[in-house]
Protein backbone atom coordinates (compact mmCIF):
# COMPACT_ATOMS: atom_id res chain seq x y z
CA UNK A 1 0.00 0.00 0.00
CA UNK A 2 1.21 3.47 -0.84
CA UNK A 3 2.03 5.60 2.25
CA UNK A 4 1.53 9.07 0.78
CA UNK A 5 -0.89 9.98 -2.00
CA UNK A 6 0.58 10.91 -5.36
CA UNK A 7 -0.23 14.50 -6.32
CA UNK A 8 -2.05 14.99 -9.59
CA UNK A 9 -3.18 18.18 -11.36
CA UNK A 10 -6.10 17.80 -13.76
CA UNK A 11 -7.72 20.26 -16.19
CA UNK A 12 -11.36 20.67 -16.97
CA UNK A 13 -10.83 22.42 -20.29
CA UNK A 14 -14.09 24.20 -21.08
CA UNK A 15 -15.64 25.35 -24.35
CA UNK A 16 -19.25 25.99 -25.36
CA UNK A 17 -20.73 24.12 -22.40
CA UNK A 18 -18.55 21.05 -22.94
CA UNK A 19 -15.43 19.65 -21.26
CA UNK A 20 -12.49 18.07 -23.07
CA UNK A 21 -11.79 14.42 -22.23
CA UNK A 22 -9.41 11.83 -23.58
CA UNK A 23 -9.75 8.09 -24.00
CA UNK A 24 -6.81 6.17 -22.54
CA UNK A 25 -4.66 3.94 -24.73
CA UNK A 26 -5.40 0.19 -24.76
CA UNK A 27 -1.81 -0.39 -23.59
CA UNK A 28 -2.21 1.63 -20.37
CA UNK A 29 -3.61 0.56 -17.05
CA UNK A 30 -7.39 1.12 -17.11
CA UNK A 31 -7.46 0.90 -20.92
CA UNK A 32 -10.04 2.85 -22.91
CA UNK A 33 -11.33 4.67 -19.84
CA UNK A 34 -12.07 8.36 -20.32
CA UNK A 35 -10.18 10.92 -18.27
CA UNK A 36 -9.48 14.62 -18.04
CA UNK A 37 -6.08 15.86 -19.28
CA UNK A 38 -3.38 16.31 -16.66
CA UNK A 39 -1.03 14.18 -14.66
CA UNK A 40 1.37 13.64 -11.81
CA UNK A 41 3.08 16.55 -10.12
CA UNK A 42 6.84 16.11 -10.37
CA UNK A 43 9.23 16.89 -7.52
CA UNK A 44 9.68 20.64 -7.15
CA UNK A 45 6.64 21.56 -9.28
CA UNK A 46 3.59 23.45 -8.13
CA UNK A 47 0.17 22.17 -9.20
CA UNK A 48 -0.08 24.92 -11.83
CA UNK A 49 3.41 24.19 -13.19
CA UNK A 50 2.54 20.50 -13.47
CA UNK A 51 -0.75 21.29 -15.17
CA UNK A 52 0.94 23.63 -17.65
CA UNK A 53 3.57 20.96 -18.46
CA UNK A 54 1.02 18.15 -18.80
CA UNK A 55 -1.28 20.15 -21.10
CA UNK A 56 1.66 20.97 -23.34
CA UNK A 57 2.84 17.33 -23.39
CA UNK A 58 -0.62 15.79 -23.93
CA UNK A 59 -2.36 18.40 -26.08
CA UNK A 60 0.28 20.82 -27.36
CA UNK A 61 -1.43 23.85 -25.79
CA UNK A 62 -0.29 26.59 -23.43
CA UNK A 63 -2.97 27.42 -20.86
CA UNK A 64 -3.53 31.09 -20.11
CA UNK A 65 -4.78 30.57 -16.56
CA UNK A 66 -6.32 27.92 -14.34
CA UNK A 67 -8.89 28.31 -11.58
CA UNK A 68 -8.99 25.75 -8.75
CA UNK A 69 -12.35 23.96 -8.76
CA UNK A 70 -12.20 20.82 -6.60
CA UNK A 71 -9.92 18.30 -4.88
CA UNK A 72 -10.31 14.68 -3.86
CA UNK A 73 -8.41 11.60 -2.73
CA UNK A 74 -8.91 8.70 -5.10
CA UNK A 75 -7.84 5.12 -4.44
CA UNK A 76 -7.56 2.66 -7.30
CA UNK A 77 -7.63 -1.12 -7.52
CA UNK A 78 -3.87 -1.13 -8.18
CA UNK A 79 -3.34 0.04 -4.58
CA UNK A 80 -2.36 3.59 -5.50
CA UNK A 81 -3.94 6.66 -3.94
CA UNK A 82 -3.90 10.02 -5.67
CA UNK A 83 -4.50 13.52 -4.31
CA UNK A 84 -6.21 15.09 -7.32
CA UNK A 85 -6.69 18.83 -7.79
CA UNK A 86 -9.08 19.87 -10.56
CA UNK A 87 -8.68 23.21 -12.31
CA UNK A 88 -10.96 25.02 -14.75
CA UNK A 89 -9.18 26.11 -17.93
CA UNK A 90 -11.20 28.45 -20.14
CA UNK A 91 -8.48 29.93 -22.34
CA UNK A 92 -5.33 28.59 -23.95
CA UNK A 93 -2.96 29.29 -26.79
CA UNK A 94 -2.50 26.91 -29.69
CA UNK A 95 -4.67 24.31 -31.36
CA UNK A 96 -5.48 21.15 -29.44
CA UNK A 97 -3.25 18.44 -30.87
CA UNK A 98 -3.84 15.01 -29.32
CA UNK A 99 -0.45 13.57 -28.37
CA UNK A 100 -1.49 11.10 -25.66
CA UNK A 101 -4.94 9.60 -26.03
CA UNK A 102 -6.71 7.24 -28.42
CA UNK A 103 -8.95 10.23 -29.06
CA UNK A 104 -10.08 13.46 -27.44
CA UNK A 105 -13.64 14.75 -27.56
CA UNK A 106 -15.67 17.69 -26.31
CA UNK A 107 -18.11 16.05 -23.92
CA UNK A 108 -21.49 17.55 -23.03
CA UNK A 109 -23.20 17.00 -19.69
CA UNK A 110 -25.59 14.56 -21.34
CA UNK A 111 -22.70 12.48 -22.67
CA UNK A 112 -20.82 12.24 -19.34
CA UNK A 113 -22.77 9.26 -17.91
CA UNK A 114 -22.45 7.27 -21.16
CA UNK A 115 -18.64 6.96 -21.07
CA UNK A 116 -16.40 4.45 -19.30
CA UNK A 117 -14.67 6.62 -16.67
CA UNK A 118 -11.82 6.21 -14.22
CA UNK A 119 -13.31 5.30 -10.84
CA UNK A 120 -11.25 8.01 -9.13
CA UNK A 121 -13.17 10.72 -10.97
CA UNK A 122 -16.57 9.56 -9.70
CA UNK A 123 -17.26 12.40 -7.24
CA UNK A 124 -16.19 15.09 -9.71
CA UNK A 125 -18.26 13.50 -12.47
CA UNK A 126 -21.27 13.41 -10.12
CA UNK A 127 -20.74 17.10 -9.35
CA UNK A 128 -20.55 17.92 -13.07
CA UNK A 129 -23.76 15.98 -13.74
CA UNK A 130 -25.60 17.63 -10.82
CA UNK A 131 -24.37 21.21 -11.28
CA UNK A 132 -23.70 21.13 -15.02
CA UNK A 133 -20.44 21.80 -16.78
CA UNK A 134 -19.08 25.22 -15.71
CA UNK A 135 -19.06 27.99 -18.29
Amino acid sequence: MNEEPIGVAVALILKDGCVLMGERSPEKIYPLHWEFPGGKIEHGETEIEALRRELHEELGIEMDAAEWWDSELASYSNGMTYAISYFLVRAWNGEINNREFVRVEWISGEMLPTLLHLSGNESVLNRLMQEGIPR
